[in-house]
């Protein structure tokens, strides 16, 4: 077998290339079939391989012919081989070799062919085996348990590990047992994962040589559940054909099959280990193209009920007064702010839930005329509108509220701060200019009224000077608004704590996602600090949507909020009192934990919670995907489950050309493979897909498509190298056809 794949490896190397000479021969593939004309029959050569060699020119084919003539094995060691092919079981060869060249066919003991190419692309040829000596054979005795190790299957977390153990002649007997213990190997961590069933074969006289030369208790034999009952040990030969699937708990890591083969009697035993299956496992489902939607909860279904607090707060309100008078200007201004301060007011002192604790009326005259006139006047306007406002309080409200009742004067300077404000800035300058050199308020006003533009320029800002303001500081218990939350937020940050309410609002205050997500965090872990049993599922459910799109994966998040007892979603249920109703398996939540699952490989799992997603379209592909990753997809035990099998298989067929592809592949029978085929002819050459798909659909051909299959690999790999580790992790192919594709694409 070695020397086969050897000789392809060396045909596969001539077909890229490194074959070819540096003179301007062409290079053909030639075909043909070596036909067998002994006893005047003519008939493929089917019991033998003829040996077909490849010779660059006529005269070395006549050297070469000489030496394959003679027979002498020390000459034919002697001879490069590197050009070599054999006829299959049909008789036919295919070759490269220089179209100005020669073919030697030899079989067996027989005087070599020679043929010119001459051009032709098609050569057969006819070989008199007459000579060969009949009624030889030769048998191999199997002397020693040797299992080759085969490639398993993977399909979600279903691993599939299968071989044949051939037991030699005369390795058991009568009075022994056999034990085969297979057990599975995480390939990255080199962990034991999992024991399979254990096969046991008993010898007919095993039994009683037990029992009495060890008085041995059947009853408390462990493995006895295991033994083999229609099938005995002996010292003959045996062949037994071993497959078993095992749950495995990641389906995106390598997994090995090893067994323990232990021969046992009442004398003692031995145990030796065999790797049984590669870690390269087939993977049907890995090039599954599948998009997963994730659902966030809204802020508005699910609302939070302020809690009342005690806060200090404060109003403020400036009325305007008309030039040397205690009266309020007739303005609509001053008369909507006064009636809502006295509106204000009222609201609190009759609010059960509001206090006020200082009231304060500050008036102010402006700096034109007299001083002493001016402070009178500022007082006047600060009594009149102190005793209007509060007028409307209770008496025993208004004995415990503090006042502190002023009057002033506003200075010159706070007009050139108007003027400032306004973008005045000469007007400003020339003022200051006045106002130094006039120390007291008095001439600076006399000043300033000799100045031309006194009444169009500075009056105007006088008249915003003739106010009274109030301040009034009350304690209301009321909910925070979105100011006092944002302020909260700023001053303490994440690590704030921050009422149920106030995190609900800043789910939707706060738009950076890094942020959001440690407040979601923060809240859930809050929730689940107050009542373990319910936690919050809101920040839960939408940190979970962060995650995914960020590829995190955490499984454990949303587990606490899905109820398996109930097998549907958005189940409505009352608690012992009928107070209130909740909602059980949110259907966001259960689709998300879906799509956890789908990234974390547990489709044991996932398959379990896309039974209980709403039969509607915008779940139907989400199901589909699950069941398919999980080898949900064929066959069936029940009529309900061959039903899904067959609707996960078209949904998934039809949602895109690839996974079409994908799915048929899947199948890994020859109509499936068939099939697969035909839908290559619509797939993009330039694509390195399409080469590895035609990798696979060779492969599975068998060892005559060993040189197409390394072809097809090499051109998926000079497109896409981030492919070469996939296929050398695919037990689809072996080592010698990844050699060889690698060696092809490097040209």
């Amino acid at each position: 077998m070695k020397n086969i794949i050897w000789n392809k490896w060396i045909l596969a190397a001539c077909l890229a290339g490194s074959c070819v000479s540096a003179g301007a021969q062409k290079m053909v593939k030639v075909s043909g079939v070596v036909y067998n004309i002994s006893g005047n029959k003519k008939t493929p050569f089917s019991d033998i391989a003829v040996d077909v060699y490849a010779i660059k020119t006529v005269a070395e084919a006549k050297d070469l012919s000489k030496i394959l003539n003679s027979n002498d094995p020390e000459k034919m060691m002697m001879l490069e081989r590197e050009s070599v092919t054999h006829t299959d079981e049909n008789g036919y060869y295919e070759i490269i070799v220089p179209n100005n060249g020669a073919l030697i066919f030899k079989a067996g003991l027989n005087e070599v062919v020679m043929e010119k190419v001459d051009h032709r692309m098609k050569i057969d040829v006819s070989i008199d085996d007459g000579q060969r000596l009949e009624g030889i054979t030769v048998t191999a005795t199997r002397t020693e348990l040797k299992p080759e190790p085969k490639a398993p299957r993977l399909v979600g977390n279903q691993f599939m590990p299968y071989n044949t153990f051939d037991i030699p002649e005369r390795m058991g007997n009568n009075y022994s047992r056999l034990i085969i213990q297979p057990y599975i190997l995480d390939c990255t961590t080199n962990d034991t994962i999992a024991f399979a069933k254990p096969l046991v074969y008993d010898g007919k006289e095993y039994k009683l040589t037990q029992e009495r030369r060890m008085g041995f208790n059947r009853e408390m034999d462990p493995l006895t559940p295991f033994v083999i009952k229609d099938r005995h040990l002996s010292t003959d030969a045996m062949s037994i054909e071993w497959c078993d699937t095992i749950v495995v708990p990641y389906a995106d890591h390598n997994y090995s099959c090893f067994a323990n083969v232990g021969l046992e009697d009442y004398s003692g035993g031995y145990i030796k280990t065999f790797q049984i299956s590669t870690c390269e496992a087939k993977r049907p489902m890995k090039f599954l193209d599948y998009f997963l939607a994730f659902e966030s909860m809204k802020l508005e279904d699910y609302p939070e009920r302020p809690q009342m607090e005690k806060r200090n707060t404060q109003d403020r309100i400036s009325l305007n007064f008309e030039i040397n008078s205690e009266t309020l200007t007739d303005s609509e201004d001053n008369k909507k702010k006064l009636a809502n301060l006295r509106s204000k007011l009222k609201s609190i002192a009759d609010s059960p839930g509001a206090v006020i604790k200082e009231f304060h009326v500050i008036g102010t005259a402006s700096p034109d005329g007299s001083y002493g006139r001016n402070k009178m006047l500022a007082e006047q306007r600060m009594k009149r509108i102190e005793k209007e406002i509060t007028s409307i309080l209770p008496p025993y409200t208004l004995e415990r509220v503090y006042r502190n009742p002023q009057a002033n004067v506003a200075s010159w300077e706070e007009v050139v701060k108007l003027m400032e404000r306004d973008g005045k800035t000469e007007l400003a300058t020339q003022t200051k200019e006045i106002l130094n050199k006039h120390k007291d308020m008095m001439s600076q006003g006399r000043a300033l009224k000799a100045l031309p533009n006194y009444k169009s320029d500075i009056i105007p800002y006088l008249d915003e000077l003739r106010t009274v303001n109030y301040q009034c500081v009350y304690e209301i218990y009321r909910e925070p608004n979105e100011e006092e939350i944002m302020g909260l937020y700023a001053k303490n940050g994440a690590n704030g704590v921050y009422t149920r309410y106030e995190y609900w609002r800043l789910f939707d205050l706060i738009k950076d996602e890094k942020e959001l997500e440690i407040i979601y965090k923060k809240a859930y872990e809050a929730s689940i600090a107050t009542d373990a049993k319910r936690p919050w599922v809101l920040p839960a459910n939408n940190l979970a949507v962060l995650y995914l799109k960020q590829g995190k994966i955490d499984t454990e998040l949303l587990k606490p909020l899905i109820d398996r007892t109930v097998y549907i979603t958005n189940y409505r249920r009352s608690n012992v009192d009928n107070s209130r109703m909740e909602i059980i398996n949110p259907v966001e939540v259960v689709s998300n934990q879906l799509c956890m699952l789908i990234r974390k490989g547990d489709f044991e799992d996932a398959s379990i919670l896309a039974k209980m997603l709403p039969e509607e379209d915008k779940y139907e592909l989400l199901k589909a995907y699950v069941w398919a990753l999980g080898g949900y997809y064929q066959g069936g035990s029940t009529p309900e489950e061959v039903k899904r099998a067959k609707r996960t298989f078209e949904t998934i067929r039809k949602s895109s050309p690839r996974n079409e592809m994908v799915m048929y592949l899947a199948l890994e029978n020859q109509e499936g493979d068939n099939q697969a085929e035909r839908l290559l002819a619509n797939f993009p050459e330039n694509e390195a897909m399409t080469w590895y798909f035609k990798a696979i659909i060779s492969a599975r051909k068998g060892d005559s498509e060993f040189t197409n299959t390394s072809i097809y690999l090499a051109e998926c790999f000079k497109r896409d190298k981030s492919l070469i580790p996939v296929a050398q992790n695919d037990g689809e192919f072996n080592e010698e056809i990844i050699e060889v594709a690698l060696s092809m694409s490097d040209f």
